[in-house]
Order: C-alpha cells, then sequence, then structure tokens
C-alpha cells in the first residue's frame, strides 16, 4: 500500500457522505416510478458489462478464476474490486475448513503413510549421498518424445530430443517409462506439489495460488536442509507471481528465489511465459556458481509451452505436417528445449558440478491436449479413428530420470509410477529415510513399491487395468473389460481402485486442513523461517556462513561463466562472459 493509493477509495467515501447526510426530497409517484426504472437499466447494463468483461476474460485466458494461476492476471482481467471478493470468498472457504481442525485429524492420514511407506532398496540407498541436487522440470516434454524420429517432406528422419534420450538410457541414469504425470488445474505448480511434497494438486485450482502463503510444508528444501544443510534455491525466468511462487517458495523454505527480476527479459530474449531456455541456464550460472555446497537447485524451463510459438532465430527444426500447427510447432520446440539442455549439462562438466551432483529431470505434464491427441495419433503409430479415452490416458506418460554421474548401474524400469513417487526416491537416493513423513509416494526403487497409479482426475492405472470413469481396460492391449467381469468380480476390482483414490483423499485433508502444521517428525524439528525478501536475497547470499564451499570461492573468485557456451543468436555480438559489474546490475529487469 502507498498513501496515494487511498484515492482509489475516494468515490466511496463520497457515496457514504451522500447516503448518510444528503437530505432525501418528497418525489411524487412518477417520480419514484422513474427512478425505479433508473436503477433497474442501471443495475441490468452493469450486470451485463461484468459478464460480458467475463466472458472476453474467459476467452484470453481460460479457466482464469478455476486455475488461479496469478492473481496479478485477475486483477488486470477483471479489476481490483472483482479480485478483492473472489479472494475474500476464496479465503473463507479454505479459512472454514482450517479452523475446524486438529490433531486428530492426523491419526487416519499418519496411519495410511506409515502403511504406504516402502522401505528403501539396499542396493541404491545412499548413492547420491552428499551430492548437490540439480532438478530440472521439462515443460510440456511427454514420453513419446524419448527416441522419436520426426520425418520430414523428404522422407528423411530428424531425432527430436537425441541428448534428452541419451541420457535417459545413459548407464548412469535411472529412468523410467512407465511414469505417469499426476497433475490437474495447478499444471507446472501441480509438478512441484507433488515432486517436492510427495502430495497431490488440489481437484480445482492450485495449491500453490489458494495455499501456499499460508500453509505449513514438509518440502524438499526444508527436509534437506535440516537433515544435509543443504543450501536451496529455485530458477524461473518468469515473474515470482505467476503462480504465486514467491510466496510459496518461502513456505517451502527455499534460501532463494531468482525470477524474472534476476535477468535480462528484454527483447527478443523472452516469449509469452519468460525467459528462453538457452538464456535461462546460460544467465544463471552467474547465481549457481555462488550456491554454497552442498546445493538444492531447481530450474522451471518455459520455451517449450503452449502454444509452441515458432521463434524464427530458433527453428532450425522440421515441423510435423499436420492440420495443427499447435502439434507441428511442438516438435520444434522441443528440439530447441533439448539443445538448451545440453548447452547446460556442457557447462556442468566444464565447471566440476557435473561428478559432484546428481541431476533430475521430469516432465511437468502433458504437452498435447485430448482434444488434439486424434491428430497427434498417426505420428505415435495409432489410429485417429480408433482414438479414445484410453489412449488419452496411456498417452500421459512423462520422463523421468535421475542422473548420478559414475554410478555405472542405471537402468530403465518398467515400473508404474507417478509424479507422487519422486520425492522419496531422491531422498533415499540420498540416503536420508523417510518413514517419520507424511508421503503419499512411494521410492519408485523399493522392492515393496506399488505399481499403482492414481491420476487426479481419479482414473487409475496399473501394468493389468486401466480404470475409467464408465470402463475399465486392458492396461497392455487396450481391449475394454468391462463385460468380461462378474458381479463379484467387478466388486473387488472396483474396491481395489476407490483404495487407489484414498491417496488422494487424505492429500486434500492434509493440505485443504493444514495438517501439517500439527506433526513435526523428529528428523524435521523446526521449519526453516525466510525472513528476508527475496529481491534482497544476494546481500543474505554474499554473507552466507558457508560461502566458501561455492563453486565460485573454489575458483579462487574467478566466474565459471567464461566456461559456458551457447549458440543462443540472441547472445551474437555478446561477450559469453560479462564483468563482475555488469552481472551485479542484473537485480532489477531492463
Amino acid at each position: 500500500m502507498r498513501i496515494w493509493d487511498l484515492l482509489y477509495w475516494v468515490d466511496i467515501m463520497l457515496f457514504g457522505y451522500l447516503f448518510f447526510y444528503k437530505k432525501k426530497a418528497l418525489l411524487t409517484e412518477d417520480q419514484k416510478t422513474y427512478k425505479r426504472r433508473t436503477k433497474t437499466l442501471v443495475t441490468s447494463l452493469g450486470v451485463l458489462l461484468l459478464a460480458g468483461n467475463l466472458i472476453l476474460a474467459e476467452i484470453d485466458r481460460p479457466e482464469l478464476l478455476t486455475r488461479t494461476f496469478d492473481r496479478n492476471y485477475i486483477v488486470k482481467y477483471l479489476g481490483l474490486n472483482f479480485f478483492t471478493g473472489y479472494d475474500a470468498f476464496q479465503a473463507s472457504q479454505n479459512s472454514q475448513m482450517r479452523v475446524s481442525a486438529d490433531e486428530s485429524d492426523l491419526a487416519k492420514v499418519f496411519n495410511f503413510a506409515s502403511e504406504n511407506h516402502a522401505a528403501p532398496n539396499p542396493e541404491y540407498f545412499g548413492v547420491a549421498e552428499d551430492r548437490n541436487v540439480i532438478v530440472i522440470a521439462l515443460e510440456s516434454v511427454q514420453q513419446f518424445l524419448i527416441d522419436y524420429e520426426l520425418e520430414d517432406e523428404y522422407g528423411e528422419r530428424h531425432e527430436v530430443m537425441p541428448f534428452l534420450s541419451s541420457i535417459y538410457n545413459n548407464e548412469d541414469s535411472y529412468s523410467f517409462e512407465n511414469f505417469f504425470h499426476q497433475t490437474g488445474q495447478g499444471k507446472s505448480s501441480d509438478a512441484e506439489v507433488l515432486g517436492e511434497l510427495s502430495l497431490y494438486g488440489l481437484p480445482q485450482g492450485s495449491v500453490f495460488q489458494t495455499l501456499g502463503s499460508t500453509n505449513t510444508f514438509h518440502s524438499a528444501p526444508n527436509i534437506l536442509a535440516q537433515q544435509g544443510d543443504y543450501t536451496s534455491a529455485a530458477f524461473h525466468g518468469n515473474v515470482g507471481s505467476f503462480w504465486n511462487r514467491t510466496d510459496t517458495y518461502r513456505s517451502f523454505g527455499y534460501d532463494y528465489f531468482f525470477d524474472a527480476e534476476f535477468y535480462d527479459v528484454s527483447g527478443n530474449r523472452s516469449m509469452e511465459y519468460g525467459l528462453k531456455d538457452k538464456l535461462f541456464f546460460h544467465d544463471s550460472v552467474e547465481y549457481l556458481e555462488q550456491l554454497p555446497q552442498p546445493f538444492y537447485s531447481k530450474f522451471i524451463t518455459v520455451s517449450h509451452h503452449f502454444p509452441y510459438p515458432l521463434d524464427e532465430e530458433n527453428s532450425e527444426f522440421p515441423a510435423a505436417r499436420t492440420d495443427d500447427d499447435t502439434i507441428n510447432n511442438y516438435f520444434v520446440t522441443a528440439h530447441y528445449a533439448d539443445q538448451a539442455l545440453e548447452e547446460f549439462f556442457n557447462y556442468l562438466k566444464s565447471s566440476g558440478l557435473y561428478e559432484d551432483s546428481i541431476i533430475v529431470m521430469y516432465g511437468d505434464h502433458y504437452g498435447i491436449s485430448d482434444m488434439r491427441n486424434p491428430t497427434l495419433a498417426p505420428l505415435v503409430g495409432e489410429d485417429s479413428d480408433e482414438w479414445n479415452d484410453y489412449h488419452n490416458t496411456q498417452i500421459q506418460r512423462v520422463p523421468f530420470i535421475m542422473h548420478v554421474p559414475g554410478i555405472g548401474n542405471g537402468e530403465v524400469f518398467d515400473t508404474y509410477s507417478g509424479q507422487v513417487d519422486m520425492l522419496p526416491t531422491l531422498m533415499h537416493l540420498l540416503g536420508i529415510e523417510t518413514d517419520g513423513y507424511l508421503f503419499m509416494g512411494q521410492d519408485i526403487l523399493s522392492e515393496e513399491h506399488d505399481n499403482t497409479v492414481p491420476l487426479r482426475n481419479g482414473r487409475v492405472i496399473t501394468p493389468e487395468y486401466t480404470f475409467l470413469e464408465q470402463e475399465i481396460y486392458d492396461t497392455e492391449t487396450g481391449e475394454p473389460l468391462l463385460d468380461q467381469f462378474t458381479e463379484e468380480e467387478l466388486e473387488e476390482l472396483y474396491l481395489f481402485r476407490n483404495e487407489a483414490r484414498e491417496e488422494l483423499n487424505h492429500s486434500n485433508e492434509i493440505l485443504m486442513k493444514d495438517l501439517l502444521r500439527f506433526y513435526n517428525p523428529e528428523p524435521l524439528d523446526e521449519l526453516k523461517e525466510i525472513d528476508y525478501l527475496y529481491r534482497d536475497q544476494l546481500d543474505v547470499l554474499e554473507d552466507h556462513p558457508g560461502k566458501e564451499t561455492s563453486l565460485i570461492e573454489q575458483r579462487d573468485g574467478e566466474s565459471s561463466r567464461d566456461l559456458y557456451e551457447t549458440d543462443a543468436p540472441e547472445m551474437e555480438g555478446l561477450e559469453s562472459n560479462t564483468s563482475e559489474e555488469e552481472s551485479n546490475s542484473t537485480d532489477q529487469p531492463e
């Protein structure tokens, strides 16, 4: 708030004065009738304008009020008054559930988490102990892109993501071919909830937007700070208000968050959802090298984002040849994202961070929607006319790769799993036990892992069956099975499906009632409190007591930025490594 913001309320104060103090004149019946008609007309006009505004906002930003990905957008499209009322309604709903909760609500959830826990596999437990963690969210990357070759108009085949595919099949990688995204309306932010809390998103809306500013979270940054003295940082080339990340990351316990304020996002360096990936990774190095080690870092890429707009400077890959430009360009932007990823890996290797890290990569959610999947079908070896909801469900697979340089026992696992399993799997690879936490997921590498995957929409997938709303399919063949079961068999199968869905209900309870505020597991004595604003974090980073362990200090103060090689055309004519004075000026966007 600023003092001149009070001017916004002058008309309200004037209305109050007129209502309470201005004397009402005596009116004739005709005058009263005229005023009633005028009031009705003005009110109707106001309602029509509001409805029209809502329709236009929904056209430009679909699901604006259900997904609520950025509060700023609601204000932009619908105004501050509307947002105030909407936010008050949302806060009231959340508050009622939160206030009604107490420690007794933990019992069922705690019992479920205890029974659901899968003990770590001794073969893999601790193989990445004390290593840095580098998590990379692969925007809109689906599993079918792994090892995928696109045929151009001349019959020549081009591998879309050759680098990611090479890491997927690498002897130092634990990769998973039957790994499903489990996001809902929160999309990318839901993937972060699944990956860093081992909880599901909400049935409607986004955890980040709805609860991120107020809830207690047992997150990966908090756990690793307590158990491994890790520094944590998130990197994102978009504004911090998007998905309410700034507030939520504070609640997660992130030490640092480098959003658009810390990058040059001007001109052709950015597209709709933020800084282009090659520039994003390149420009992040000046902050990454300052992090005390070991660190937990997360990079959120954005270039491969719907609607996959073509960027002429970076469109060297052939597009697909369908009637849908969104599908055609999907492969072009995926190839660009792959090139950016390879450049970042090359930097990690040349800087020495590679051998000391575990690099986790995951597809955050689908890239091609159900509506467009029939058009995509021929490109993935399916018949458009036979495409149905079974195929829509099976194509929700996304890549999940845990790359641990030097292990040599990597493998592509056929285990059925989902994003909710990422955190316990990572913790066990780092040598950290998880039996004290309220996780909904399990270690995928555990011999006790349950191959049942609930999706946020209630569908359930196992190696044998795929449960949709009104049908059961054979997971391997896609054959409808509902008519082949007896009533007793169906009752047993539906009981199994409903038990799988219990995960979703328990997760909802934890989040909507903020139950983690009542539970402090022994390994997590106290949650980290971030008592500074992220915009002031460079001063905090400079004074960090463990800064001597950072990469730049290990290089005697010499920056590693000159080791980063990129072919980004936006960098042509510019020095790849700026002076220290120039790098310090990136606190504010140009």
